[in-house]
């Protein structure tokens, strides 16, 4: 994996933190507005960049508290790309992922991801995480009756 410059990480950082600062401040549009600042800084191929994936991670995070599945699906897709290179985060993208099914009301397809993590890493991912994850892949049966 390379490392990134350290005057551009700092640049990045920078952005990600002003990106937490609009995003307490309920200033939704320009938080996104500077993660997508902060991904441009990313050499290509910005696959290659582990800081990427987070930067990518980061904005899926603040999309989906906005309930913004656009933009959840845009750097998810992100994710996808860095993490198909780097192989670094499997089990916590297919997490993401089956968060983003959920909440695009495919169950079965969710419950499959949550299934796979479960396997493979326990319970962990579901930690600070809305109850309603835990709750679905512990009951399936709630939801996917009403498919």
């Amino acid at each position: 994996m390379a490392i990134l410059d350290y005057n551009i990480q700092a640049q990045i950082d920078c952005l990600s933190e002003c990106a937490y600062d609009k995003f307490k401040r309920k200033e939704f549009y320009s938080c996104l507005k500077l993660h997508e600042q902060a991904w441009s800084m990313y050499p290509e191929p910005k696959s290659n960049w582990n800081e990427a994936y987070n930067t990518a991670k980061y904005a899926v995070d603040d999309s989906f508290k906005m309930l913004d599945l656009d933009n959840v699906k845009k750097w998810l897709n992100r994710m996808i790309y860095i993490n198909n290179n780097l192989h670094q985060s499997d089990e916590e993208l297919t997490h993401y992922i089956g968060k983003y099914k959920f909440e695009i009301k495919d169950y079965q397809g969710a419950f499959e991801d949550f299934k796979n993590v479960v396997q493979v890493a326990g319970m962990r991912y579901f930690d600070n995480e809305p109850s309603k994850y835990m709750d679905f892949y512990l009951h399936p049966e709630k939801f996917i009756y009403n498919e």
